[in-house]
């Protein structure tokens, strides 16, 4: 493992690292190659999953990645940190859901995507991702450890915050909220991450435009938003870039004197 780096980059994706139409920009890929060059390293902090970002990874050349809000570490491509949901809490929610809410789940971890039922919720959020459905298997947290869920829906999440003090909700779409361990996010698994790798006393940045990108603002050296950032989080930047259509990562490594 690699500690001699100048600098560490933390890059979500989705509204930040991709642009509208779920690519990443051809400049993008040229920033990221000249961080390598620069000795500075790169790695991806999202709410997604490894299974669902493999080809951005290859594209871009980053093999590092704080997925699923922190659940899940992998450092040069090597596994090295997982917070798994305790299937007992997952049996739960699916009975809260399917009893009180009708709010169908999503179950997560780095290689698979499973969802409890098909329905408008599922093909609503999957075609906003782009992506095909998974396949529908309520019983895959009996053979598989889980380290996220997502409440498909658009609305009514916050009942859940209180029947389950033990989760964390964050809404990271219009279709969907993050399901995690409590006292989890981006910042757990950055944390994790330079202690294991290890890569402390290292300068930190960190591009972000969501509410799961707070409390990783609130850990890195250098917190820079993009344009098209929340509210929340431009409060919490160094500096505001441009947004993720128009060359943003580009414009604030250059501003931040990383390339």
């Amino acid at each position: 493992m690699k500690n001699n780096a100048k600098a560490i980059v933390f890059f979500d994706l989705d509204g930040t690292l991709l642009t509208r139409d779920i690519k990443v920009a051809d400049s993008t890929v040229k920033a990221v190659k000249k961080l390598r060059e620069n000795n500075i390293l790169p790695i991806i902090a999202t709410g997604r999953s490894l299974f669902e970002i493999e080809h951005i990874m290859q594209h871009t050349g980053i093999n590092s990645i704080v997925s699923m809000n922190g659940q899940s570490v992998i450092f040069e491509g090597k596994p090295i940190f997982s917070n798994d949901i305790d299937p007992q809490i997952i049996d739960r929610i699916l009975q809260f859901s399917h009893s009180e809410t009708g709010i169908p789940i999503a179950f997560y971890n780095d290689y698979i995507m499973r969802i409890s039922e098909l329905g408008e919720p599922a093909t609503k959020f999957y075609h906003y991702l782009q992506q095909a459905i998974p396949p529908v298997d309520d019983k895959i947290h009996y053979q598989e450890p889980i380290q996220m869920l997502l409440l498909l829906c658009e609305s009514g999440e916050e009942i859940y915050r209180d029947v389950f003090p033990e989760l964390s909700f964050v809404r990271n779409t219009p279709y969907c909220v993050d399901v995690i361990n409590a006292k989890s996010s981006k910042a757990f698994g950055i944390k994790k991450l330079l202690q294991k790798a290890p890569l402390q006393n290292i300068p930190t940045y960190a591009f972000g435009d969501g509410f799961n990108d707070i409390e990783m603002f609130e850990i890195v050296d250098h917190p820079i938003a993009m344009a098209n950032a929340v509210t929340p989080l431009k409060q919490l930047a160094e500096f505001i870039t441009d947004d993720n259509n128009h060359d943003g990562i580009v414009k604030g490594l250059q501003r931040a004197g990383l390339i």
